[in-house]
């Protein structure tokens, strides 16, 4: 395998940058542009010159780890170089012409992977932590990091490698007496058991995912209401234009806030309302999508006015949302007697929404830390494939159809599983199954 070398550091000038370098040949090559020999021991800092020839690049430090033990299970070295971003890219291009490889993107953590280092869960939360916006996305990330995470994952993939074990050796050993039958009684509670915990995974992850992205909030009503205002009100400075013209806002308009700890995606939309403009239907269009993505919506209505028909039927289309009613123009005589959170965005008196914000929040995305935390939607699809597979089981069983129909089901369950932890599907399972039980020894 190649030994690749990347730039670990942002691409920009700064105090210091570090270069990694991962693979058989990392020794063998850093000490073709050193002025000494870097010693190939782990858990090492060493001091050298970088030349090019006999002209010295850089005064740098060399952290040395030795395979297996490193990051990516390779020999790996770390250069910290001055902060230049030129001089780090000539450093790089000096190494790739003594026989290194320009790293792609993630290739140092798929290296992890690939030498056993990090499961797929571990390096979607490496992922996360990196890309975290906020205190609960670290905390969520760092869930994933927790090797007791890891375990209950492991430990829910061996409970349901077991019932398969002690299904297929009913089967077809029926005379292994080391093995108990399991009856469809047994056999059902433990898949209702198995469908709760999967559940709850997902119910939990979701609201994970939701934080890692952002929460989305959109800002509906219709032309005129102050939307932009209260957008602009939010973010505490001015980003959508605001006038007195209705249908100004045309386009969706997205940016982020950090509220309480959460980061949340903010989004402001075009005034719902019948038009025969077609760029304002377009925008329209784009506003009744985003509701369908929606974690929470803030219906602002204008109070100085009382609710029109327009209103009535925006407020049709969230009779199945969660939203907070917002009652803008609060400075104005109220005409208005629906209940609500009165605010000004004109004057920027959004205090009180603020507040319901914040406990809206906490009570949409209470999140249980204590359990598992799936760090992906591809994983969180996985899990919910799983699901599928133990609803499939439960209808043949309500149909009293033989334990046997439900292998395959079970199997399809159980790669699901593998793919999240990263085992893959080429494992051999009778192999494993055969050294678990001892069958034929």
């Amino acid at each position: 395998m190649k030994t690749i070398v990347a730039l670990s550091t942002p691409p920009m000038n700064g105090a210091i940058h570090i270069i990694r370098i991962s693979g058989s040949k990392a020794f063998y090559i850093i000490n073709k542009v050193t002025n000494k020999k870097i010693v190939k021991k782990g858990f090492c800092i060493q001091k050298a010159k970088i030349l090019d020839k006999w002209e010295v690049i850089d005064y740098v430090l060399i952290n040395t780890f030795v395979s297996p033990k490193s990051y990516t299970g390779e020999d790996l070295i770390e250069i910290n170089c001055h902060g230049g971003y030129y001089l780090a890219n000539k450093i790089i291009q000096l190494l790739i012409r003594h026989g290194c490889t320009l790293a792609l993107a993630g290739e140092f953590t798929q290296r992890a992977y690939m030498n056993n280092k990090l499961s797929i869960h571990e390096a979607e939360s490496i992922n996360n932590l990196i890309n975290a916006t906020s205190e609960k996305a670290i905390t969520l990330a760092n869930i994933g990091l927790n090797v007791n995470t890891l375990n209950k994952l492991k430990q829910f993939r061996e409970n349901l490698f077991q019932l398969i074990g002690q299904v297929e050796v009913n089967i077809d050993y029926p005379e292994f007496d080391d093995v108990p039958n399991i009856t469809v009684k047994q056999f059902q509670r433990k898949i209702d058991m198995f469908t709760k915990i999967a559940e709850k995974m997902i119910e939990n992850s979701t609201k994970a995912i939701s934080i890692f992205e952002g929460i989305k909030v959109v800002i509906i009503g219709r032309p005129n209401v102050g939307k932009s205002s209260l957008f602009n009100a939010l973010l505490n400075q001015p980003r959508a234009i605001v006038s007195n013209i209705p249908g100004t806002t045309r386009d969706m308009i997205d940016a982020h806030i950090n509220l309480n700890g959460t980061m949340i995606n903010l989004i402001d939309t075009a005034g719902m309302h019948f038009s025969k403009n077609e760029i304002e239907k377009m925008g329209i269009k784009k506003t009744i999508e985003s509701l369908q993505k929606a974690n929470l919506i803030l219906w602002v209505i204008d109070g100085s006015k009382a609710l029109n028909r327009q209103d009535k039927q925006i407020q049709r289309q969230l009779f199945d949302k969660k939203y907070i009613i917002v009652i803008n123009k609060n400075d104005l005589v109220s005409k208005v007697a629906i209940k609500g959170i009165r605010v000004s965005a004109k004057l920027n008196k959004i205090d009180n929404l603020i507040d319901s914000l914040i406990r809206k929040l906490q009570t949409e995305i209470n999140i249980d830390y204590n359990d598992i935390v799936l760090q992906s939607t591809t994983s969180i699809g996985y899990m919910q494939q799983i699901v599928e597979e133990f609803k499939n089981i439960k209808i043949l069983i309500n149909k009293k159809q033989p334990l046997d129909l439900t292998m395959q089901h079970l199997h399809e369950a159980l790669i699901n599983i593998d793919s999240i932890l990263g085992k893959g599907k080429e494992y051999n399972f009778y192999n494993e199954l055969f050294r678990k039980f001892c069958v034929g020894k």
